[in-house]
């Protein structure tokens, strides 16, 4: 179930992406009712039922809706259950994000394979190859191999009937079997139902990794063998192409998230520590799946190696050149690693678990998340109420619970300025007020205790919240401004103009001028706002 503001940002993003039929799913004014019988009450009521079987079709296809029987043991199975899947629309904002990250590391055709499936939703590897083959046996060459990287590296995974099934139906079918397996009519103790849903759960992960296991196709090749020794057999995999195909959001999400830390470690301390950073993560990259690990995979930088500007000469008077441990210094903050405040302030720890973990170090997920989770939270914080708010709250987090008086005296803030910055505060829902009567008349607000304090998951949800308004805004505004030029983008496109905006008058091509204008400044703005969504709202912490 989304909240208001949620489905408002869904509703604009389908609307920008595959129209006014398929918006109307997604009805702002409906929140909270999203599971909708075979009829598809909202849709049919708007549109002829044809173009309704259109849009739940190119939905489903987009992995934007689930599907499910009401009652899938009886003979016709119910009826067919309808469920928006909130976290794709959201995911759809960040394409051009994605296809950057992947470009920087597995190349251009990687680009168009992800571009196809992202346009597509799902694919089967053929289809892939007749969207962008046509043909010719070197660009097959090329675009195989290219899926194969995406593949095996879990930038693309399987997709099934069952991936049309909302996750939290097939926990409660898992839970559903467990129950009459162990129940036999007896009444289950709290231990037992606790079992059941860690059973439920290992069940719903058996059943992901089988569906993960049918990507590849593993066949061995015996090699030659020479005089006197074994024959060498090697493993070969191929891309399964009965099996379709759509993006792991998951995995390339964890891409996005270390690039925000990198450039978090750049902001603070320099480039070439930024570096070092980025060396751990890449070195852990591949046991990286999703957002949901608390820290990396140990990794082994210190080889010696020095990272610093080549010196051509052996002068006496060039500073000597940092090592790669100077640099874990800094990040690890060993100067300070004995304290908590030290150690929130890390970006990396040492792994000295085991003895495997001598000279490693791990980058805190969860570490780095909270302190940028907090930054983000006191920079809306001074946008919308300055530079007070901030010292008020950094007080509260700080100290705890305080009442008015003592708030005011640590932050040498007049009481009235302080009294009328908390009230605006706690009407945002970013702090809160705790009542601690001192005796039985709890109505009395003379013999009772006013405390300020921060919940901080509630302060980050209804910041959050605020944060989709904007986006959705934002991108209301940039339908707006493109409808605005329709007809003048309709004309462009003509077969007689083919793009040539020479032909189209000069009124015409000033207005695609401000459009484009507008259209870029307002991507930028929908960008960093993305981005502080994804801090709040995806990163551990």
């Amino acid at each position: 179930m989304a909240d208001k503001q949620t489905s408002r940002l869904c509703y604009h993003v389908i609307h920008s992406h595959f129209g006014p039929v398929a918006a109307v799913s997604l009805n702002p004014n409906a929140h909270g009712h999203f599971r909708r019988t075979t009829t598809w009450t909202n849709l049919a009521n708007c549109v002829p039922p044809k173009d309704a079987r259109h849009a739940l079709l190119i939905l489903i296809q987009h992995n934007i809706v689930w599907h499910s029987q009401s009652d899938p043991e009886s003979e016709g199975g119910g009826d067919v259950n309808y469920e928006i899947n909130w976290e794709e629309p959201v995911a759809r904002l960040r394409f051009g994000t994605y296809l950057s990250i992947l470009g920087e590391r597995l190349g251009e055709v990687a680009i168009e394979v992800l571009q196809t499936i992202l346009d597509h939703g799902k694919l089967r590897v053929g289809q892939v190859l007749d969207s962008l083959a046509f043909g010719d046996k070197q660009r097959i060459r090329l675009i195989k191999a290219a899926f194969l990287s995406l593949v095996t590296q879990k930038y693309l995974k399987p997709s099934t009937a069952a991936s049309h099934h909302s996750p939290r139906d097939r926990l409660m079918s898992y839970e559903m079997e467990c129950r009459r397996e162990r129940s036999a009519g007896t009444i289950l103790t709290p231990k037992e139902l606790i079992e059941i849903k860690i059973e439920a759960v290992t069940r719903l992960q058996r059943a992901e990794e089988a569906i993960d296991e049918t990507a590849l196709i593993r066949k061995d090749i015996i090699g030659d063998s020479k005089p006197g020794k074994k024959r060498v057999v090697e493993t070969e995999e191929s891309v399964n192409e009965e099996v379709y195909f759509k993006v792991n959001y998951p995995k390339l999400n964890t891409c996005i998230r270390n690039e925000i830390i990198v450039k978090a470690a750049q902001s603070r301390f320099n480039v070439q520590t930024a570096e070092v950073l980025r060396a751990a993560l890449k070195a852990t990259e591949s046991k990286q799946y999703n957002l949901l690990d608390i820290r990396s995979a140990s990794a082994d930088l210190e080889s010696g190696l020095i990272l610093s500007r080549s010196h051509s000469t052996s002068s006496s008077k060039t500073p000597p050149t940092p090592k790669i441990r100077d640099y874990l210094t800094l990040l690890t903050n060993a100067d300070d690693d004995n304290t908590a405040t030290g150690r929130a302030a890390a970006f990396m720890a040492g792994a000295t678990s085991g003895a495997d973990g001598q000279g490693k170090v791990t980058v805190e997920f969860e570490v780095i998340g909270t302190r940028l989770k907090q930054k983000a939270f006191e920079g809306a914080l001074r946008d919308r109420f300055g530079d007070d708010a901030v010292k008020v709250v950094r007080i509260l987090l700080d100290k705890g619970k305080l009442d008015e008086k003592h708030l005011a005296k640590i932050s040498l803030m007049a009481p009235s300025t302080l009294r009328s910055l908390l009230t605006k505060l706690s009407t945002a829902s970013l702090i809160s007020l705790q009542e601690i009567p001192r005796g039985a008349d709890r109505a009395n607000p003379k013999s009772t205790i006013f405390l300020w304090y921060i919940d901080l998951p509630k302060a980050y949800a209804n910041l959050l919240s605020h944060t989709y308004q904007t986006l959705a805004n934002i991108v209301a505004i940039s339908e707006h401004e493109q409808t605005q030029v329709r007809a003048i983008l309709d004309k462009r496109d003509r077969s007689d103009v083919n793009g040539d905006e020479r032909l189209l008058g000069r009124g015409e091509r000033e207005a695609l001028r401000a459009w484009e204008d507008k259209r870029d400044r307002l991507g930028i703005l929908a960008m960093r706002v993305e981005e502080m969504i994804f801090v709040l709202r995806d990163m551990i912490g």
